[in-house]
């Protein structure tokens, strides 16, 4: 079975086509209806009869606005049905063929239609419409005509031919189901941040100290063969005893645990003084067991007595013993250049316990400057493709977000890069349907390390199921930093006006969650929670808490700051920070800035357990038949403070969106916040829209929001500029993308007198297609030819769309999918601006099609003449 583009008319249409083609006016009588018992004046008689002439004679869609075609097309109750009628029918023509249908629901449609005619050019006249001595209060103005002295009517009758007799022509229709695109995605990265550095010893200002009680102490422990640094299996320290607030029972598995051996002048918090002496620490990322010795190490003692230990759990509490005897280290010494402990081992015989306290920590705390440990932060988000992609090119283009900041791994799949930022070349044969992309960054003295902003993904590839994604969907990235809290910038776009926000959050060691709003310059708080269980937790934010704010703590919400429809007009930012703040202009992590005993791990797990879904009323309505088309852009720029590029959008596309994420540059202190950002576009590159200077501008994305702009058949040029001389773009890692929607269909046409050319059942047609390498010749067959026959080979410059019905089918088509439409007239004189040539061809590769129509010979029946009266009065 050939597939692709069907040219056809069903068993069921074809009675109907009796009406649909040969629907014609017997006349237009000069007889007043025998119902009429009020006098006809001249003037308006001839008013209803210009009425139903130019009913009879002009197209629908020179009668209205395009804008309300495209309402009758494409609302939500369609009024226009392309299956059967098209906007260049004649209205009467298109009641005709609806009353045909013999549906109630079509008759409605007729009369939405005549009823919006009437009441737009019957303007200062009441007016009824009957039609097959049918009318309604739709199509009836009122009834005051009886009482009326001035009624003008007119009649016209609507009829179809005889069975049998000649044939009028032939009508088809094309729609397209099978064929490939090339499809671009850029995917923008957004902004991720946390800090450079996290206290790794964070200690309180104070403690509240009690009285400990000590029922039994057991520590005994040994390193790994080879390895001085871990704890082996079998190890354990026990701890059991009391205080005044409660009861202390510790039970440590050490398996595992690291051990790391010290010389130092250290403080005995018991006795209050300084001591030269030596010290083990062993841990396991949380809790801690302090070991002070009796003397410093030294290659001549093998042997030490403990004389203090300070055991830590994880909320920072400590159990201070002092000992007099009954637990020793013994270590080992070996020489390599110098004299190193190669193992130890700890052992417990009987303790002699002098004093022990239990010490609970008392908020603020601190960290000594020796103490910070070299954060680190892992990024993963996924990438969905069509599962039938062939892929053919990818980019990568990552930059961090401080100098002094490394990419300790990129990585797109199985294709990993080490040390590396800028554009790196994704392998084509690792672009599959799903894609995992992961950076993990990491500081060099810097106190935030993150991604910064001409970060994003590129990918081309083949595919015949061309997707588009829903840009309300945010599908936030998994994020682990590994000891400080987290800033998560979201630029976020709908093309469509926004009915609300939600958000969803599950996160994993996080203490605090808050989001804000940026107006460019600052953050605004719009939300916060700051009692967060720092187990597995998933928040909602819902939409009215998000808008309103929480009045109950003091925040407002985000509609204080901006409306909805101007969050509609372009991208906007909303900032998600886990275990970070906004204060007096400054970005707080905990872990390094405040709370620094909050140095836990913090996991952000993606989606869908993270997402923010943005609803909105898109402003164009897609189908079946819809197929989205992406092109990227580089930018180029003339001077430091501007960039800019050009895109042809053709005739018939829908213009969905423009997408920018621009790499931004600044001089803290300097930007004068009163200068402003201006976006020009169109043909002639207008203004149309300007908004203060942005630091968090990441991305620039708007839809045709004023009619000068993402304009069909034209030329397009995109600029962006910047008033102020310290603030920039940066082009070169700067990338667009113009999204917009082919349609895949056309509707019935009008009627020809033959099918095809040389009375053929097809044609084996070859076209020009470009998918973005130029213009590339294809091969398809179209018509519906048995086995006996063949179809006829023929090119695209042959076609004479203004002769034959197939010809038309296909130049109406080509249009449809991207080629640029020109007249009958200048393709006669220039047969290279038929849709489908070389010079002029569509986006689309198709993969074959199968065609047909038919003439009124096949009908089998035919309708009954319909009678149509117009009556004409003035209003009193």
């Amino acid at each position: 079975m050939r597939r692709g583009f069907i040219f056809t008319l069903d068993a069921l249409l074809a009675v109907m086509l009796v009406t649909i083609i040969v629907v014609g006016i017997i006349g237009v009588t000069s007889n007043a209806s025998s119902v009429y018992t009020t006098q006809i004046r001249g003037e308006n008689k001839q008013m209803a009869e210009n009425l139903l002439e130019t009913f009879r004679t002009v197209p629908l869609s020179n009668l209205v606005s395009p804008t309300q075609i495209e309402k009758w097309i494409n609302g939500t109750d369609p009024v226009l049905d392309l299956t059967y009628v098209n906007p260049q029918m004649p209205p009467l023509q298109i009641v005709a063929t609806y009353w045909a249908l013999n549906s109630t629901g079509y008759k409605q449609k007729a009369e939405a239609i005549m009823k919006y005619l009437l009441d737009n050019l019957a303007g200062g006249y009441k007016y009824q419409l009957i039609i097959n001595n049918y009318t309604s209060p739709y199509l009836t103005f009122d009834n005051s005509y009886e009482n009326a002295s001035d009624v003008g009517s007119a009649t016209a009758m609507v009829s179809g031919y005889v069975s049998n007799e000649t044939p009028r022509g032939y009508v088809a229709k094309a729609y397209l189901t099978k064929m490939v695109a090339a499809q671009e995605k850029l995917v923008g990265i957004q902004r991720v941040l946390a800090g450079g550095e996290y206290c790794s010893k964070p200690e309180p200002l104070d403690y509240d100290d009690y009285t400990l009680t000590v029922s039994s102490i057991y520590l005994d422990y040994q390193t790994v063969p080879g390895d001085e640094n871990t704890v082996q299996s079998g190890s354990s320290f026990r701890l059991s005893g009391y205080y005044a607030e409660g009861n202390v029972n510790v039970d440590e598995d050490l398996s595992g645990w690291s051990v790391e051996y010290y010389n130092d002048i250290v403080y005995d918090p018991l006795n209050d003084r300084y001591l030269y002496t030596g010290y083990i620490i062993l841990t396991n990322g949380v809790k801690t067991i302090e070991l002070y010795l009796n003397r410093r190490f030294s290659s001549f003692t093998t042997r030490y007595e403990v004389q203090e230990i300070i055991y830590k759990d994880a909320n920072g509490n400590q159990a201070v013993i002092s000992l007099n005897d009954g637990i020793y280290v013994e270590v080992s010494w070996s020489w390599d250049w110098g004299w190193y402990i190669s193992s130890s081992r700890a052992y417990t015989t009987v303790p002699n316990i002098d004093s022990a306290v239990y010490r609970i920590p008392v908020p603020p705390y601190t960290c000594n400057w020796r103490d910070y440990s070299d954060n680190s932060l892992d990024v993963k988000f996924n990438i969905e493709l069509p599962e039938d992609l062939t892929p053919i090119e990818g980019t990568l283009s990552v930059y961090t977000r401080k100098l002094g900041n490394t990419f300790d791994l990129v990585k797109f799949n199985n294709a990993e890069w080490h040390n590396r930022e800028g554009e790196l070349t994704i392998p084509p044969d690792e672009i599959k349907p799903t894609n995992l992309v992961e950076l993990k960054v990491s500081p060099y003295s810097s106190d935030e390390l993150g991604l910064g902003s001409g970060s994003w993904v590129y990918l081309k590839y083949r595919t015949s199921t061309p997707k588009a994604d829903d840009p309300g969907l945010v599908k936030l990235y998994t994020i682990t930093s590994e000891g400080t809290g987290i800033y998560y910038l979201n630029s976020l776009f709908v093309p469509g006006s926004i009915t609300g926000i939600n958000i969803k959050l599950t996160v994993e060691g996080v203490h605090e969650v808050r989001i804000y709003y940026s107006n460019g310059t600052a953050l605004n708080l719009v939300y916060e929670n700051t009692s967060v269980p720092t187990d597995l937790t998933t928040i909602t934010i819902d939409n009215e808490t998000l808008m309103k704010g929480q009045p109950s703590l003091g925040i407002k919400g985000l509609l204080n700051y901006t409306t909805l429809q101007e969050l509609s007009k372009k991208n906007f930012n909303l900032i998600i920070t886990l275990d970070a703040k906004y204060e007096d202009g400054d970005l707080l992590y905990a872990g390094q800035d405040y709370h620094v005993e909050w140095n836990n791990q913090r996991i952000l797990h993606g989606y869908p357990d993270s997402y923010i879904n943005i609803t909105y009323i898109p402003k164009v309505t897609t189908t079946r038949f819809t197929i989205p088309i992406e092109e990227t852009h580089e930018l180029s720029s003339d001077s430091y403070t501007e960039m800019h590029f050009n895109y042809y959008l053709p005739d018939k596309a829908q213009p969905w969106y423009v997408d920018v994420w621009t790499g931004i540059s600044y001089t803290p202190g300097s930007i004068d916040p009163s200068h402003n950002i201006i976006l020009k576009e169109g043909p002639y590159q207008q203004e149309f829209l300007r908004f203060p200077l942005d630091i968090y501008l990441i991305r620039v994305a708007y839809t045709r929001i004023s009619p000068d702009i993402m304009v069909n058949g034209s030329t397009n040029k995109f600029k962006i500029e910047s008033g102020d001389q310290y603030y920039g773009f940066r082009a070169g890692v700067s990338r667009a993308i113009v999204h917009y929607f082919l349609k895949g269909y056309a509707g019935y046409g009008r009627i020809f007198t033959y099918y095809a050319q040389d009375n053929a059942c097809g044609y084996n047609l070859t076209y020009w297609y470009d998918i973005g390498n130029g213009a590339q010749p294809g091969t398809v067959l179209i018509g519906n030819c048995p086995p006996s026959e063949s179809p006829k080979p023929l090119t695209t410059y042959n076609l004479t769309p203004w002769k034959y019905a197939l010809d038309d089918a296909i130049y109406r088509l080509f249009v449809q999918l991207g080629a640029e439409e020109h007249s009958a007239d200048q393709i006669k004189l220039d047969n290279t601006l038929m849709p489908g040539t070389g010079e002029n061809p569509i986006r689309i590769e198709l993969k074959g099609l199968a065609g047909k129509a038919i003439g009124i010979k096949n009908v089998p029946t035919t309708g009954e003449a319909i009678q149509v009266t117009l009556r004409i009065w003035r209003g009193r």
